[in-house]
């Protein structure tokens, strides 16, 4: 078990650094895009990236996690899945290439057939490496998953810069997601191969397919719908109202993704492998489960009630006059994202480890449901009222997560929430303090001024107040990235231990 943590931890600081990258280059490659492109510019992206994003996670249809909750692979299904994978990916590619005229039509964005037609490329030279990923991942050989993810986003962001500066446009983001994907890809199956006990040859029985497809096809099951429904109303908005208005909705929306992915990639991919070990080990599943749980809130809440309160002088000065509108998506969506991070990859990969996909895709069922129905009877209401329906559904649905993840914890929803009360109340003081000094100095500073003030304070007063009211928590996120042991003690598990 020593060895798991080990691991664990090794993977947790790869991936962190990973993140740093991530967190670097992302939100660089946005604000490039945000200069050199309209808000009808990033319309065009929204349709893609919805398009390109679902026909990814078809191509993988939920085999990945199959792959690592499964003890033992054979060289034989190995290669069925990869032939399955050339398959499948390219005939989505296929789909994708007949059906962009229409998507066009629909949208009346004549530009986006094309766009289109060159992102289905994506799709098919991805779906070679998901097997050889997946393997690194069992494997939790995280370390080279992340150097390999740090080259693809530093290739990208060089070629985006070149692209967007030569006046490609659109395309440019197109072709410079090409370029890093296959590079990636290369690396990926390059560093399987060498690392992993991988096999593959020209073997293939559908048979063999089966135990994979019936796990992975609630997982699949459930992703198709958490990601139609974190997309719906992006296709909704973009049939309703103007490209320009879905070009705003889609930038806020996007880069409060991009710092949400920034948090969550430097643990989420690590929690299923490490979680499906300690299936067996129920106490220690839980006290990890909760820990994890700890550490994230003390990061969610100050830094996205942060983003509320400061979306109003950053989104002028950083992006320029012309996103201003998009304020208003900053300060209800941060709100919303520290449910949604809280939940994302955690709640569903403890679930998964137990072996619980159906109830994960039920849940999905079952949420989306209403969240479809709401959004069908007040999206005509306009921006505000779709705000306002997805905000709500992350909510409910967080809390529907949580209360069947911790029955099968066997603890009480109670205790899971009353960890969270803390930073939550911590980050409540800071932005008071925020916004009254945005209130006393705002007829004397400049944006620029007033917006480092106010990130300088709330900081400085979330920072002051975690000394004095949460400082074992510090200290053990402290220990764990320095890859320490660590110990939580709480009235229900005393002596915890990750």
């Amino acid at each position: 078990m020593s060895t798991l943590k080990s691991q664990a931890v090794k993977s947790i600081k790869w991936t962190t650094l990973q993140t740093i990258t991530v967190g670097l280059t992302g939100p660089v490659a946005l604000i490039l895009k945000s200069w050199y492109l309209l808000p009808e510019g990033f319309a065009h992206l929204s349709i893609i990236l919805i398009v390109i994003g679902l026909f990814k996670l078809l191509e993988n249809f939920g085999i990945s996690q199959a792959i690592i909750q499964k003890d033992h692979i054979t060289i034989r299904e190995s290669s069925s899945i990869f032939w399955f994978n050339i398959f499948l990916s390219s005939f989505l590619a296929l789909i994708i290439l007949l059906a962009a005229p229409f998507i066009a039509g629909f949208y009346n964005m004549p530009a986006l057939e094309h766009y289109l037609k060159v992102a289905s490329v994506i799709v098919l030279i991805n779906g070679p490496s998901l097997l050889f990923r997946a393997f690194l991942e069992k494997a939790i050989l995280f370390k080279q998953l992340s150097i390999i993810n740090i080259i693809q986003n530093t290739i990208n962001l060089a070629a985006l810069l070149l692209l967007l500066y030569l006046g490609f446009g659109v395309l440019g983001v197109v072709y410079a997601y090409i370029i890093s994907t296959v590079s990636a890809t290369l690396m990926v199956i390059a560093a399987s191969l060498k690392r992993t006990s991988i096999g593959v040859n020209l073997y293939f029985k559908p048979s063999a397919l089966y135990p994979f497809i019936r796990f992975g096809a609630f997982v699949s099951g459930k992703q198709l719908l958490t990601f139609i429904t974190h997309r719906v109303d992006e296709l909704v908005i973009g049939y309703l109202m103007s490209p320009e208005i879905l070009g705003i909705y889609h930038f806020g929306k996007h880069m409060l993704e991009k710092i949400r992915g920034i948090m969550t990639k430097s643990f989420s991919k690590v929690l299923f492998p490490v979680f499906s070990k300690l299936k067996n080990h129920k106490k220690r599943l839980s006290n990890a489960y909760q820990q994890v749980s700890k550490f994230i809130a003390h990061g969610a809440f100050p830094l996205f009630i942060g983003i509320a309160v400061t979306a109003h002088l950053f989104v002028p000065v950083v992006f320029g006059e012309k996103w201003v509108d998009s304020v208003i998506v900053f300060q209800i969506f941060s709100l919303s994202m520290i449910f949604l991070l809280l939940t994302a990859n955690i709640s569903s990969s403890l679930l998964y480890s137990i072996n619980k996909p159906g109830l994960v895709f039920y849940i999905d069922v079952f949420t989306n449901s209403i969240y479809f129905i709401s959004l069908f009877l007040f999206a005509s209401r306009g921006l505000i009222a779709i705000l306002v329906v997805y905000s709500a559904y992350i909510i409910y649905k967080t809390l529907t997560l949580q209360y069947f993840t911790n029955k099968h914890l066997m603890q009480k929803l109670s205790v899971y929430l009353q960890g969270l009360v803390l930073p939550a109340l911590l980050s409540l003081v800071m932005a008071l303090a925020v916004v009254l000094f945005q209130y006393l100095t705002a007829a004397y500073l400049p944006d620029v001024a007033l917006l480092v003030g106010s990130i300088l304070l709330g900081g400085a007063v979330f920072a002051g107040l975690s000394h004095i009211f949460a400082k074992d928590i510090i200290m053990e996120i402290r220990k764990l990235a320095k890859g320490e042991t660590v110990h939580i003690k709480t009235k229900s598990n005393p002596g915890n231990e990750l």
